[in-house]
């Protein structure tokens, strides 16, 4: 933790000094913080919460505005009671009255407001230790951002291997894209991938390698970005194991190599400030699937189920930031993770489009890890840091519907694609473009 003579001396914003107003103690709140319980004895509040206090600073982050003071304090680790005379907004931040001591026993019938710069430098670190520490987390939805895109890259541009099958003999190169959102549970942003590819059947097995660009983009808190963008090799083979039944087995590899450019945002001194910093990735992955072609059919509509397992494991060098009040170093991340997937798809001839398909997949998805990993390091070289992971969502659904039929000399395919939550994208569009020759 920060020692408070980091902020001594230093001067938050001038203070607005609203008349107290009658004043009812909280019940005491017990708050965990850093791995250890703190107890606030009392917090006193002379204004009912309002929620522009809420958007004025991230950092407050309480929907009970006594439970964020005595988070607040909490942080401090010693202080008995906080109290609260009145607050204004200036300039879209909150300016404060307050009294910290551990005695309010000449409360409510006045208190005065102790306004030296001891009490100035307290409340600042609280202010900025909040922040930081959300700060400093939220870093991770950067190598998740990565991460989730290349997921999509397995589970869209290349979700459906057997239709990129050709005639024994022949072979075969195609263009894909995909561009969707990524804002499950608190990640808000979008990710995409565009890749060429070719294949060649020779009988026994088809072969095909991918070249692919993917990029993601991630807002974090207090107006932090990262932005990560890298170049993919992905190589399959799909091999029939056995043709009278339709039965195949695609198995296949892939390497992406990037980089990730983190801003993080964080409050210091009641005022935004950022650092930045860029990080290398590399990630390799494995890839097993079985596909059972049209196992089932209804009316005119196949029905082939499928089985897939992957493995990915992914790496984010450490970096140092630059720039800012508080540039932290940040040590080198590395997430593995293993998902198992059951579905199927469906292909059904659309009577008013010859020529054309209409094509869903609906399956559930498992990852067995239950954690992101975490992030440590230090702050200006002052006190190290580590703080735990995400928490995976485990279970999750898949849907996907679209289009595909012949185009020209080639076949088209469009998808939209969603998930339930979990840690992938929310909602894509696959499109595609295939030649035989």
């Amino acid at each position: 933790m920060l020692p408070f003579s980091l902020l001594s001396g230093l001067c938050l914003p001038i203070v607005s000094h609203a008349a107290p107003e009658p004043m009812q103690p909280s019940p005491p709140v017990t708050v965990q913080y850093g791995g250890s319980t703190y107890t606030i004895s009392s917090v006193y509040t002379s204004y009912t919460a309002n929620p522009d206090i809420f958007t004025a600073q991230p950092w407050w982050g309480n929907s009970d505005l006594s439970f964020g003071l005595a988070q607040l304090v909490g942080d401090a680790g010693n202080l008995g009671v906080f109290l609260l005379f009145g607050y204004g907004i200036e300039n879209g931040f909150v300016s404060i009255d307050y009294y910290i001591g551990p005695d309010v026993s000449h409360c409510p019938s006045g208190c005065p407001s102790v306004d030296d710069s001891y009490d100035y430098a307290i409340i600042s670190e609280l202010v900025t230790l909040a922040s930081l520490s959300n700060s400093l987390q939220s870093t991770s939805l950067g190598l998740s951002s990565l991460n989730s895109g290349l997921n999509m890259m397995i589970n869209g541009a290349h979700s459906r291997p057997l239709s990129r099958m050709v005639a024994p003999g022949q072979s075969t190169f195609w263009v894909a894209g995909d561009w969707g959102t990524d804002e499950h549970g608190q990640r808000s942003g979008s990710t995409g991938l565009a890749e060429v590819s070719v294949g060649h059947n020779y009988g026994a097995v088809q072969l095909n390698a991918s070249l692919g660009q993917t990029w993601a983009r991630q807002n974090l808190s207090s107006n932090g970005r990262a932005e990560s963008d890298g170049q993919y090799l992905l190589v399959e083979g799909i091999v029939p194991v056995s043709e009278q039944h339709k039965v195949y087995a695609t198995v296949g590899a892939f390497g992406h190599w990037g980089e990730a450019d983190i801003r993080r945002g964080y409050i210091s001194l009641s005022t935004p400030d950022s650092s930045k910093g860029n990080a290398d990735s590399n990630t390799w992955g494995l890839r097993a699937r079985v596909d059972w072609v049209d196992a089932l059919s209804l009316g005119n509509t196949g029905i082939s189920p499928y089985a897939d397992l992957s493995y990915t494991h992914s790496k984010l060098d450490g970096y140092t930031e630059e720039g800012g009040t508080n540039p932290a170093s940040f040590d080198s991340r590395t997430d593995r993770f293993t998902e198992a997937r059951l579905g199927f798809g469906t292909e059904t001839p659309l009577s008013w489009l010859a020529g054309y398909n209409l094509v869903a997949n609906l399956e559930a998805a498992h990852r067995f890890e239950d954690r992101s990993a975490g992030v440590s390091g230090s702050i200006d070289g002052l006190f190290a840091f580590s703080l735990p992971g995400e928490d995976y969502q485990n279970d999750w659904l898949k849907a996907g519907v679209g289009i595909e039929g012949a185009l020209g000399d080639g076949k088209a395919s469009l998808m939209l694609n969603g998930t339930t939550d979990s840690d992938q994208p929310d909602m894509w569009v696959a499109a595609s473009y295939q030649l035989a020759f």
